[in-house]
This record gives C-alpha cells, sequence and structure tokens, in this order.
C-alpha cells in the first residue's frame, strides 16, 4: 500500500472525499523547521496534516512572531484562506518530521458540489479554530506569563524535554505576548524550582510533572478534535 492510500485508509479520508480528490492527493514530507506553508504565498493547495506537529504563527509589520495554534493529526491546514484570499496568511512550520496530504485548491472548488462532507469537515474545524483562536488571544491578555509560557513548552516539547521549533528566549517572548525580561524572570524562577535547565540561550524542560500544573492545557486546545467519522458514511 502507498503512502498517501495508507494515510487514506488510516483516517477514512474516504468518507470525506469523493474518488477524483482522493486521487489528486500528493504526499508532502517535511523535516523539522521546513516550512509547510509560508505567509503571503500564493494559495494552491489544501492540506491535511497525518503526521507529525506543525505550528503556525503570524509575523508582524514591526517584525515580532506572534503564535496562532499548534496542528497535529488530522487536522487541515489552508481552509481558511480556500475561498477568501489568494495568498496565505499565517506560516506554517514543522516541529517534527511531519507528512501532508495536499489537494490542489481548483480541484476541490471544481468538486465542491461532490464533497459535502468535505465542507463540513472544513466548517467545523474552522469553527474549532475560531473558538481556540479567540482563547489564546485571551490567554495572552489575561494569564500571567508562567502559564503561557508552561502550556507552550508542553506543547511544543518532545519526549526528551527539548524545545521543538525554537527555544530561543527572545523569539519565545514574541510567541507569547511577553517581553524578554518578563520571560527571563520566570525562566530563571523555573529553573529554580528544577523545572528548566538554560544554557546558551537554550533550555529545556528537566520536569513535566512540575511544569504541567502552571500550564492547565492552555494552548493544547488548539489541535484538532473533529474526525471524519463525524459526518457519516
Amino acid at each position: 500500500m502507498d503512502l498517501v492510500a495508507n494515510f487514506v485508509r488510516r483516517y477514512e479520508l474516504d468518507s470525506l472525499i469523493s474518488p477524483d480528490l482522493l486521487e489528486a492527493l500528493t504526499p508532502l514530507r517535511r523535516m523539522p523547521g521546513e516550512f509547510i506553508i509560508g505567509s503571503g504565498e500564493p494559495v494552491r493547495s489544501l492540506f491535511f496534516l497525518v503526521e507529525g506537529r506543525a505550528k503556525a504563527y503570524r509575523v508582524l509589520e514591526n517584525g515580532q512572531s506572534i503564535l496562532a495554534a499548534f496542528f497535529g493529526p488530522l487536522d487541515v491546514l489552508g481552509e481558511v484562506e480556500l475561498f477568501s484570499s489568494p495568498r496565505y496568511a499565517l506560516s506554517v512550520v514543522a516541529l517534527e518530521e511531519s507528512v501532508c496530504l495536499a489537494l490542489p485548491v481548483e480541484a476541490v472548488k471544481k468538486a465542491a458540489e461532490r464533497n459535502s462532507r468535505l465542507f463540513m469537515y472544513l466548517c467545523a474545524r474552522l469553527g474549532e479554530k475560531l473558538d481556540d483562536r479567540n482563547l489564546a488571544e485571551s490567554i495572552n491578555l489575561r494569564y500571567p506569563v508562567e502559564n503561557r509560557l508552561a502550556s507552550y513548552l508542553l506543547a511544543s516539547m518532545d519526549g526528551e524535554g527539548s524545545i521543538l521549533g525554537t527555544d530561543d528566549l527572545g523569539e519565545l517572548a514574541d510567541f507569547i505576548g511577553a517581553s524578554y525580561r518578563q520571560l527571563g524572570r520566570v525562566v530563571r524562577r523555573f529553573r529554580g524550582e528544577g523545572i528548566l535547565e538554560k544554557a546558551r540561550g537554550r533550555i529545556r524542560v528537566l520536569d513535566r510533572a512540575k511544569l504541567a500544573p502552571y500550564a492547565r492545557d492552555l494552548y493544547l486546545g488548539t489541535e484538532c478534535r473533529i474526525r471524519p467519522e463525524a459526518f457519516g458514511p
């Protein structure tokens, strides 16, 4: 069984997508740090993230990067712009080795009337993302820096405690809407509690159990919760 067919079967994508679109699916593999989508690029494909983890962010005019969401299987990327914009709004970068199945946007539009379940799925996920985005913005406004940092670290760390994507303190401060000074104070506090270690400006989680109570799963809810089987055969 080839790669595409294997993922189609694993996630029951044939229950969402018409046969002609299934044939149009192509695999896209990205290594850690590589872009799946680049902000400002022309919208050419709709992506199903079927393996790995990814992070979406927006770069503001002042050069700062703001976290938008974390993604995991089975999530969809590029649906926001499908009918609304010719260019992608956010950058999406792989946090670990990831595989997406890409569908050409023009093929999706032409086959729209034969794919009602697919569009029901996309609408449901858009609703989830809107709710999660509102929550993330509220988190950045209302929750203390220690809660934001802990949640970000739990969402982006690997099994060894290393931070996937970036663990540069300046970039992390931008992502969670904190100043470098604020973040530095929290990092020093977490180091003192034995939660983190820091060397050469980089950090690693030493004790996940101690970190978790600070996080409260604030950013973790951004991963997809809608499953294809919810829309019937």
